[in-house]
């Protein structure tokens, strides 16, 4: 191994960086929160996946754009923070190796180059150490925080279970390297405002996983960032590609800096049976899916003692053609919105250099497309609003209230005033409600109205009716994402978003019935949560 070339690397960069401020340093937890120190407010991490760990080892996209436009795009598209990914060898291998090198190395085209020569022109010369760095200060010069990533050791592509990449002891993850390269990225980056966290290693996978060897790697790793860098949160994975932290329950980790910890989970439509979202009623795969997710994870946030959790990887195909993928999206959506939970998807750019051998790959898991200057799929924005905005924060004296809020589109209920029907809207300017739930009215807030049905097929409406069969409302189904209410002669209507309008009317409930295993017909129209607020 070519360690030693970690004293090597230079500390002047080949570009005068400018100076940037984020006023959300250090960060810390407080229970299930990440908090500012300065201020005690939540800091709610909204964040967006760069990839820099494949055989290039650069951060990608600069073919397409400069490096700061790309940073313009990130800070524009609503995210606050950026995961940028690593591959451990960058610092402890090939630190001092130019840009211009690597990419001569693997044969990839002038063309590709040329590109980058022209939108980026210091980088080619620049080393891996120096690029990485260029990147980081881009993104604090627009505000943005960075979470660093050590994906994997060997940069490729990731991941298998069979890659020898996967677990601490494999032939591409030295334990000894590994932690080497932990302290050289805690140490140089120490100052840098924006880098507010490293998260220890990504998807741990493969046939060496074992419970003694996490508990001593995980925690050698945390000690070794702490030590170097005091004020960075450490983000901890746990076993099975990131899916399973529920060995936490029996053991905790003994650190004595546990404000700064912050554990981190996956979840994908994949993660799991693919075929279960065609094969059953949506409302159960659902239902299981995050059952399983607050079991293995989702159980970090509760209880006596709890701890922030991460979603530090979720995604979609953006091209809107992989159907599993459009039920799964709104089915993880609901819970991230109804519990606030910090998050990063994967993943920002539309294209790599060389990806598995491919030059110039493109990635459908992307907000944006293949060029760079678009959303792949154009209803990202609405899709994410409520997600990229606080809803929670443990520091506010704020009365309690609800948004109603429409998974599939990501839009939220509000009141037309000339009629006083519902319509779906905007996240960032909805109608405020109250419920005590079980069967109790739907109030609109400082109002003496309530949300009424009105009949199948109709406008749901407000009225002063509140004690009426039709304006009692409860949580259905095993998702409880159906708000229903009675059409008087039992049969139970549900809101739903008119398919030919903004307007949400009530109509005949769909797959509500828990033992109904033949309905397959979707729902997802007449999904919709009460999220509460204190923001």
């Amino acid at each position: 191994m070519r360690t030693s070339s970690l004293l090597l690397v230079s500390t002047i960069l080949i570009v005068t960086l400018t100076s940037y401020c984020c006023n959300s340093l250090p960060l810390s937890t407080q229970k299930r929160w990440i908090i500012d120190d300065a201020t005690g407010q939540r800091v709610k991490l909204t964040c967006a996946h760069w990839v820099a760990h494949v055989k290039p080892m650069l951060v990608e996209g600069l073919d397409k754009l400069p490096i700061k436009d790309i940073a313009t795009q990130i800070a524009n598209s609503g995210f606050n923070c950026v995961r940028l990914s690593y591959a451990t060898y960058m610092f402890t291998r090939y630190a001092n190796n130019t840009i211009r090198d690597t990419f001569y190395s693997l044969d990839i085209p002038e063309d590709v180059v040329s590109a980058i020569e022209k939108h980026n022109p210091l980088i080619l010369n620049m080393t891996h150490v120096q690029a990485y760095e260029a990147a980081i200060d881009a993104l604090g010069e627009k505000g943005v925080m960075v979470l660093i990533d050590n994906h994997v050791s060997k940069p490729k592509w990731c991941c298998d279970n069979k890659d020898q990449n996967g677990f601490f002891g494999d032939r591409h993850f030295h334990p000894h390297e590994w932690l080497q390269g932990l302290a050289f990225i805690a140490k140089h980056f120490k100052g840098k405002s924006n880098v507010i966290a490293m998260d220890l290693r990504n998807e741990l996978r493969g046939g060496r996983q074992n419970l003694h060897d996490w508990y001593k790697y995980v925690s050698q790793g945390a000690k070794t960032i702490h030590k170097h860098n005091p004020d960075l949160l450490v983000v901890i994975s746990g076993l099975n590609f990131d899916n399973d932290l529920s060995f936490l329950k029996k053991k905790t980790l003994d650190l004595n800096f546990t404000n700064k910890l912050v554990y981190e989970a996956h979840i994908y439509s994949f993660s799991g049976t693919q075929d279960r979202w065609d094969l059953q009623p949506l409302n159960w795969v659902c239902s299981t899916v995050i059952e399983t997710l607050k079991d293995q994870a989702g159980f970090l946030i509760n209880g006596d003692k709890p701890v922030p959790l991460f979603i530090s990887e979720f995604g979609y195909d953006m091209t809107g053609v992989n159907h599993v993928d459009n039920k799964f999206l709104p089915c993880f959506v609901s819970y991230a919105a109804s519990v606030d939970l910090d998050w990063s998807l994967w993943s920002f750019g539309g294209s790599y250099y060389y990806r598995e051998g491919t030059v110039g790959a493109g990635e459908t898991y992307a907000v944006m497309n293949y060029d760079w200057k678009n959303f792949t799929d154009p209803k990202f924005p609405e899709k994410f609003q409520l997600l990229q905005k606080k809803v929670q924060d443990p520091s506010s004296n704020l009365s309690k209230s609800h948004i109603m809020f429409h998974p599939l589109t990501g839009k939220c209920a509000h009141v037309n005033k000339s009629n006083n029907e519902l319509v779906l809207g905007d996240c960032k300017s909805h109608s405020q409600w109250s419920s005590e739930g079980n069967g109790s009215p739907i109030r609109l807030m400082d109002s003496a109205l309530c949300l009424k049905a009105e009949g199948e097929g109709l406008p749901a409406t407000l009225s002063k009716h509140c004690l009426s069969q039709q304006s009692s409302w409860r949580s259905v189904s095993k998702t409880g994402l159906h708000l229903a209410t009675s059409d008087g002669n039992r049969s139970h209507l549900c809101l739903e978003i008119d398919s030919d309008s903004s307007k949400i009317v009530t109509r005949k409930c769909i797959c509500i019935d828990d033992y109904d295993s033949s309905c397959l017909e979707n729902p997802q129209s007449q999904w919709f949560q009460l999220i509460s607020t204190n923001v």
